[in-house]
């Protein structure tokens, strides 16, 4: 066994015992602690019940992919289906890599399917989904986003391969630039061309609460921000989950809003999630994140050059270079692998951008009472888990726990 074998076979170990720690073994002082903020021992249990069953889901596809990509990235198999891409291509690596590519999606798509239809299937149990949205629906709209995310890593197969081409020795350092750029370039378009594909925006002052619109531009102009639009999004055409979130780029930048949102919530409540997401843009958020991930990707980049060279001539991937296009199911195993060593550091992050927008939130719209009932309704509406783990937290969780952010609420409002 090779040492790059043996790291990632303990990978592999860590991974099973994150599942038995973050999945398994109850934590009762989370649960005194939604109690004490108000929440019913049904709701506690539901939450819990629910996530329960998310994990497992979620585990379970985590566990078929990183064994698919094991199986096909410390084999031999990378370097015999290279051999006859490279002659099916006339040993041209950049179409090499693209059909290896497509064939890992495409037997990732067959060990996915039965899980996402199940995850479908869990949410109607719930009385999460929408009832016209049927199982024909989802899966028109979840090959339509297989199709735009097919296009989006075949751009970026393509850039990282002319990449370590062209620059084999500094590439690393170049990479972190392009992907950045890329970054940018998706959050510019997204709001526009790729979101568009699977819901209607409607502006706020065209829809059936276009009353609310005086309130939200009190709350902008009182915040200062160049906000062009406040979209609705028929969210509810696939569930009846809640939700806003700050999107876009530049001149792309606006703050959407699920209509189940503003169908379940007051007033006062809207404007308190409207002022979270204007917390959002007036903290930039969303270039502090691309511009954190560049600076990550540097580090990443350079360990996974480390990680090719010492591949090249060796067994089982006998890589000829480190743009080999046998090396690409090891470079997705070891994204994979990384990706889960920085998810703590990455959802730290997460977690930190999402208290400054909660204290934004009650400064704008100084109205702790609708910020702390948006998310008592919030957390009962979507079955969140409102007594998680805190070793659950630190290693999963891209938010602070509803607990928390009530109580910090209340601490604001003690003042």
């Amino acid at each position: 066994m090779t040492p790059l074998t043996k790291a990632l076979v303990g990978c592999f170990v860590v991974a099973l015992t994150l599942l038995c720690v973050l999945t398994f073994i109850p934590y009762p002082p989370a649960i005194e602690e939604a109690r004490k903020v108000g929440f019913s021992d049904e709701t506690i249990a539901t939450g819990l019940k629910f996530s329960f069953e998310r994990r497992i889901l979620s585990w379970i596809g985590t566990a078929l992919n990183l064994g698919l990509l094991g199986v096909l990235g410390l084999s031999g198999l990378g370097r015999r289906w290279a051999d006859r891409f490279l002659a099916w291509t006339r040993g041209y690596r950049i179409p090499a890599a693209l059909g290896m590519g497509l064939g890992y999606v495409a037997l990732n798509e067959l060990l996915y399917l039965p899980r996402g239809i199940a995850w479908f299937y869990q949410s109607r149990a719930w009385g999460m989904g929408n009832p016209d949205y049927d199982l024909a629906s989802w899966l028109q709209d979840h090959y339509l986003g297989a199709g735009v995310n097919l296009v989006c890593e075949a751009i970026v197969l393509v850039g990282f391969y002319a990449l370590v081409i062209l620059m084999p020795r500094i590439w690393w350092l170049v990479a972190p630039i392009g992907g950045g750029m890329l970054g940018i370039t998706y959050a510019y378009l997204a709001p526009i061309w790729i979101n568009p594909l699977f819901n209607d925006f409607t502006p706020l002052e065209k829809t059936k609460w276009s009353d609310q619109q005086p309130r939200v531009q009190a709350l902008i102009d009182k915040a200062e921000i160049p906000v062009a639009e406040i979209l609705v999004m028929n969210a509810s055409r696939q569930s009846s989950h809640t939700n806003a979130y700050f999107t876009g780029f530049g001149s792309t930048r606006r703050i959407v809003l699920y209509d189940t949102l503003l169908k379940k919530h007051t007033p006062d409540e809207i404007e308190s999630v409207l002022a979270h997401e204007i917390g959002h843009w007036q903290h930039d958020h969303i270039a502090k994140g691309i511009l954190l991930g560049v600076i990550a990707s540097l580090f990443g980049f350079w360990v996974l050059d480390r990680f090719l060279r010492g591949a090249v001539g060796t067994q089982p991937w006998n890589l000829q270079s480190t743009a080999d296009p046998a090396g690409l199911w090891l470079i997705l195993l070891l994204i994979n692998a990384g990706s889960w060593l920085a998810m703590p550091a990455e959802n730290f992050v997460s977690r930190h951008f999402e208290r400054q927008a909660d204290e934004k939130s009650l400064e704008l719209a100084n109205k702790p009472d609708a910020f702390i009932a948006c998310e008592r309704k919030m957390a009962i509406d979507n079955k969140s888990n409102v007594a998680p783990k805190p070793w659950s937290v630190w290693i999963l969780s891209s938010h602070p726990p509803t607990v928390e952010r009530i109580r910090m609420a209340q601490e604001w409002k003690d003042r």
